[in-house]
C-alpha cells in the first residue's frame, strides 16, 4: 500500500514543528559468528561497539535526515575498517527525505566515490498487521516488508523488515532510510542470519522550525542505475 497522499492530507497528533529521534542498535545474530573470517572479526567489532553509537532522525513536516552523530566514531579502529563496521548495519550513510517532492536521497562512499544515489519517497510495499505493543510508552503496530540489500539478484541478500510504528506520531520516517509507513518507525528489525534491530532510544518534540538541507556532496545517480554498479 502507499500512504503518501495520507500524510500530505493529514498531519495530526504531534505535528508540531518538528522531532529529534535517538535510535540504537541492538544486535540479534542468529548464527555464530565465523571465527576464521575477516567477515567474522567485521561482525565481532559491529556487535560490540555500535550499541555505543547514536543514530539520529531529525524531522519536520515535510522532511528528514537521519545521520550517525558527529563525535560518536570510533578512534580505536581505521577509518575504512569502521566504515566496514557501519556496513553490517547499513549505517555508514546519510539518508535524506522530501516528502513533498516524492525525493529520497542517500549519500553513501561507495566504490572509491561519493554518491548521492536519488530514489522516489514512496517505493516501499509495506503489509500492515493487526499486532500492536507499546515502545516508550506509545502505542505502536507491526509492518512487514520483504528487501533486498543487493541489487536484487542474489536471493543471499534478501532481508524481512519488521517495524513497529506509531500512528499518532504522525511523521512517516524511520532509521536507515526505511520510511512511508503512517507514523514514525519506533523499531525496525532486520532479520537474517545476522540479525539486528534499531530502537527508540530518545524523542524530543520541538515547537522551533527545524531546518533539514539536502547533503550536497557526491555525483548524483540514481538508484537502479547505482544496482548496476553491485553486478
Amino acid at each position: 500500500m502507499r500512504y503518501l497522499i495520507i500524510f500530505l492530507i493529514s498531519f495530526q497528533c504531534f505535528s508540531q514543528n518538528g522531532i529529534e529521534v535517538i535510535y540504537k542498535y541492538e544486535s540479534n545474530f542468529q548464527k555464530e559468528i565465523p571465527e576464521d573470517a575477516f567477515y567474522g572479526k567485521v561482525l565481532k567489532a559491529a556487535k560490540k561497539i555500535l550499541p555505543n553509537y547514536d543514530f539520529k532522525l531529525l524531522a519536520n513536516e515535510n522532511k528528514s535526515i537521519y545521520f550517525l552523530k558527529k563525535g560518536m566514531s570510533n578512534d580505536a579502529y581505521p577509518e575504512k575498517f569502521e566504515a566496514m563496521i557501519l556496513g553490517t548495519a547499513n549505517s555508514n550513510s546519510v539518508f535524506y527525505a522530501d516528502l513533498s517532492q516524492n525525493t529520497f536521497v542517500e549519500q553513501k562512499n561507495a566504490f572509491g566515490k561519493l554518491y548521492k544515489i536519488i530514489s522516489d519517497f514512496d517505493i516501499y510495499n509495506w503489509k500492515i498487521v493487526d499486532e500492536f505493543k507499546t515502545i516508550s510508552g506509545f502505542k505502536a503496530q507491526k509492518a512487514t516488508l520483504s528487501y533486498n540489500v543487493g541489487n536484487g539478484q542474489n536471493k543471499k541478500q534478501n532481508r524481512e523488515i519488521v517495524a513497529w510504528f506509531a500512528p499518532e506520531i504522525n511523521y512517516p520516517f524511520g532509521p536507515v532510510g526505511f520510511r512511508g509507513l503512517p507514523g514514525l518507525i519506533l523499531e525496525l528489525n532486520v532479520n537474517w542470519d545476522y540479525a539486528y534491530r534499531f530502537k527508540l532510544n530518545k524523542i524530543d518534540f520541538t515547537d522551533s522550525k527545524l531546518e533539514i538541507n539536502k547533503p550536497e556532496k557526491g555525483e548524483l545517480i540514481n538508484l537502479e542505475d547505482f544496482k548496476k554498479l553491485k553486478r
